[in-house]
């Protein structure tokens, strides 16, 4: 998914956290950019949230609605709701004796993998030079002439296939590693303070009947405290997720 983020939304709300409610606008803003550039594998996606309580119906219904307040221009449709009756025609697995209605809200689904692969094809198209399989080993730095600081000028790279290493020198180095982001700022100063917290997250493909090709589910408050989705993908149905904090591997397997 693409998202803002529902339930950051809520804590913002809730906990008057002005972080929160920037991050919900960022992620907003970031998701009608893919959206916009890459319409060939990213798409509106409707969610269905399940109501199994009447009094829930207007708390969801408010937060949903601030929700496409927010996305304001970058809003890709107005939620609505759904009575009992249409919710169990898309989802029949639902709890039928319990459920009153449901509220759907539109996010993205976005191809991660495919972006990634699309970036680098673009990328080399316009005269990168691109490489895989490859390991930043340390940070080569040269000193800056008028502020007399230390400034990173490039990396030391290693062919983690043929054990080759090279240097790799560069007017301006991004850092975007994703859950290494906190090893290669210590390359750059040990002292540096973590700023990113790993973490694992398991989803499980089931076939594709558990979930209609053209909307996900998502219920906010399962029994044990969890967020639990359906997602259409692939002509299957990933259903997840967990979310614990773990230690980084360049080999994650499930738990």
């Amino acid at each position: 998914l693409i998202h803002g983020g529902v339930r950051y939304l809520q804590k913002a709300i809730m906990k008057l956290d002005i972080e929160q409610y920037r991050m919900v606008k960022e992620a907003l803003h970031e998701r009608a950019n893919l959206l916009e550039i890459a319409p060939h594998l990213s798409a509106p996606l409707p969610i269905m949230l399940p109501i199994y309580k009447w009094w829930q119906l207007p708390y969801y219904w408010v937060g949903i609605k601030l929700y496409d307040l927010v996305a304001g221009s970058n809003c890709l449709k107005s939620s609505y709701v759904l009575s009992k009756s249409r919710a169990l025609e898309h989802f029949p697995m639902l709890q039928k004796d319990k459920l009153v209605g449901a509220i759907v809200y539109y996010d993205g689904q976005h191809n991660d993998a495919r972006m990634n692969l699309a970036i680098a094809l673009t990328a080399a198209r316009y005269g990168a030079a691109t490489a895989n399989y490859m390991e930043v080993v340390s940070l080569l730095k040269k000193t800056d002439p008028e502020t007399g600081k230390d400034c990173v000028r490039g990396a030391r790279c290693k062919d983690v296939l043929t054990g080759q290493e090279f240097d790799v020198r560069a007017k301006c180095v991004i850092n975007a590693t994703g859950p290494f982001t906190d090893s290669v700022r210590k390359m750059d100063d040990k002292n540096a303070a973590a700023i990113c917290q790993p973490s694992a997250g398991v989803h499980i493909v089931m076939p594709g009947y558990y979930s209609p090709e053209s909307m996900g589910l998502l219920d906010p408050a399962t029994s044990d405290g969890r967020v639990i989705f359906f997602l259409p993908w692939q002509k299957m149905t990933i259903a997840g997720t967990t979310d614990t904090p773990t230690d980084i591997t360049s080999h994650p397997i499930p738990s």
